[in-house]
């Protein structure tokens, strides 16, 4: 008995699925008040104001600033057990097949001959349709891209074969996500693919027009009262800052205070410079002669109408017992008194920095120079690219490339800041040193199928299969007399030689001494320890001087 007739004869539980809050029903799940009723207010509030906007364009041009290309998802594939190579190999590392294959290139064809050109038949390019994908994440937190198919049916309903023939971003205020009690998708209610306006809640009913069998409904749009069904691998939807089960938040709601009170500071500075501005103040004059009064400021105000630089000059009569004055009674402030620079710049810091785009994108030289590093704004904003690209890279782009059913090749955005390839040699070029060195010390060196060395020690294969005690083998096992010892084999000639010329000068005095016939005792090795007055004593008597002094050891003057 195998382990599959084990496993078919138990009993089979399964863990709870947590159950969503926001899921009130089985059926369309509705959007949060602000989401769905709001949701023509988000965009028009974001596109009016010139800070978000500002955001929303810097932040499109650098993600897609140099477009996409199409890469190998793999070097070589085994045919035998699916395994995919990163690196050029003679064998499969999983099964070690030799059956392996490259990409195909006529998917890469067919990929590109649809990707570079209009997408739909709204003459729009692929980068056009994902620009409004970025919009729709930045103000309302979801983006739906609808695949618009052809498919091919068999007599009993089912999906034979289905082609991709256009793209289009569907609005996230019209569209909705068909659920369950438990948040998943496509187990509630089915509709036939040639008369879509067909609904059951049975997915074993047939469609009453053509008797065709019935496919789960994933998503619905709403436009207009009527209702788009959308099935599985139609759509593709995802959230960028608040990914979920079912929507994400708009950012817009919460930038809502900031965005409106710089709009409400725009406003208030547009209509400061119009007629219709509230009055910068009152010219209160106390006086006795009202008359007077009236009469001079008519002149004034005809004089002025024909040299708007006729500067007036008025005296106020009074009485004896009184005195004039002039009140200047103020109804505003100055833009300086309120301190309206200042309170514009952290309402704006609030909301780029919540998008991640930093003063320098903004043209805001200001912030540049000494110690604001510019590099640093550079690297803030190239993360948020970097995450906003990943949405697409990662999420989008891999299911996109399974509904074309292209398996050998994936898209990519590329990075909005060019790679230093200079940089990149040089940091190879370290590691094949290293990999050197290594090597050189008896290591045995490989590389893995991402490029990087790997690093093993085995014991030689002589020292395994020869047995030192025995002799057995090819031959003896040679070993090193030197082993354990402070000398080096590699340098014993040099030593050997150096002890030989040293012998050599030792023994010369010892043989000229023998052809003379003397008796003198043969020399030692060991240099002499000879004594002498030192110069410091020069001049006087020898038996002054201290002798006892060794020239070794002694410095000269």
């Amino acid at each position: 008995m195998g382990i599959k007739d084990k496993v078919k004869s138990m009993v089979r539980r399964r863990t709870p699925v947590p159950v969503e809050k926001e899921i009130f029903n089985m059926g369309i799940q509705e959007r949060r008040h602000p989401q769905h009723m709001a949701g023509p207010v988000l965009y028009d509030t974001a596109k009016n104001s010139t800070i978000v906007r500002s955001c929303l364009v810097q932040l499109k041009t650098e993600i897609f600033r140099r477009g996409f290309q199409w890469e190998k998802a793999f070097e070589l594939k085994c045919n035998t057990c699916g395994y995919e190579h990163n690196k050029t190999v003679d064998e499969c590392m999983n099964c070690e097949s030799i059956d392996l294959r490259k990409p195909s290139f006529k998917q890469k064809n067919y990929a590109e001959k649809f990707f570079n050109g209009y997408v739909n038949d709204a003459h729009q390019m692929f980068i056009d349709v994902l620009k409004e994908l970025e919009t729709d994440f930045n103000i309302i937190d979801d983006a739906f891209l609808v695949l618009v198919k052809d498919y091919y049916l068999d007599d009993n309903g089912d999906i034979v074969l289905s082609k991709i023939n256009e793209l289009y971003r569907a609005d996230p205020v019209t569209m909705f996500i068909e659920t369950d009690e438990d948040g998943d998708r496509g187990f509630t209610r089915f509709t036939c693919i040639t008369h879509r306006e067909f609904v059951s809640d049975d997915v074993f009913d047939k469609c009453v027009e053509c008797g065709s069998k019935l496919h789960p409904i994933e998503f619905i749009n709403r436009v207009n009262g009527k209702e788009q069904n959308f099935i599985v691998g139609e759509v593709i939807h995802h959230s960028k800052y608040s990914p979920s089960r079912l929507y994400g938040h708009p950012p817009v709601i919460t930038l809502w205070n900031n965005i409106f009170t710089l709009a409400a500071m725009e406003a208030y500075v547009s209509t400061s410079y119009t007629k219709a501005r509230t009055p910068r103040g009152l010219l209160a004059v106390q006086t006795n002669n009202m008359e007077s009064l009236i009469k001079y400021w008519k002149g004034v105000k005809e004089k002025l109408e024909k040299d708007p630089h006729y500067i007036p000059i008025m005296g106020i009569e009074t009485d004896g017992n009184s005195k004039g004055s002039v009140e200047w009674i103020p109804f505003m402030n100055t833009l300086k008194e309120m301190d309206y620079i200042n309170v514009k710049e952290d309402l704006r810091d609030r909301i780029c920095g919540f998008y991640g785009v930093s003063k320098i994108f903004m043209a805001d030289s200001s912030a540049s120079g000494g110690l604001n590093n510019e590099g640093m704004q550079i690297l803030v904003t190239n993360r948020a690219v970097e995450m906003a690209q990943n949405v697409y890279n990662k999420y989008m782009f891999p299911f996109l490339m399974e509904q074309f059913g292209i398996t050998d090749w994936k898209i990519q955005l590329l990075r909005s800041e060019e790679e230093d390839d200079i940089a990149g040699l040089r940091r190879r070029e370290i590691e094949i040193n290293l990999a050197t060195q290594i090597k050189n010390l008896g290591f045995e060196v490989d590389m893995d199928e991402n490029g990087a060395f790997t690093y093993k020690k085995f014991p030689s294969k002589e020292l395994v299969d020869v047995d030192i005690e025995s002799g057995e083998g090819e031959g003896k096992l040679e070993t090193d007399p030197y082993a354990g010892t402070n000398v080096d084999a590699s340098q014993l000639g040099q030593m050997q030689e150096q002890m030989m010329n040293r012998n050599q000068g030792a023994n010369l005095p010892t043989e000229k001494m023998n052809n003379q016939g003397g008796n003198q005792p043969p020399t030692r090795n060991k240099q002499s320890m000879s004594q002498g007055p030192p110069k410091r004593f020069s001049g006087m008597p020898h038996d002054a001087a201290n002798n006892n002094v060794d020239k070794r050891t002694e410095r000269r003057i």
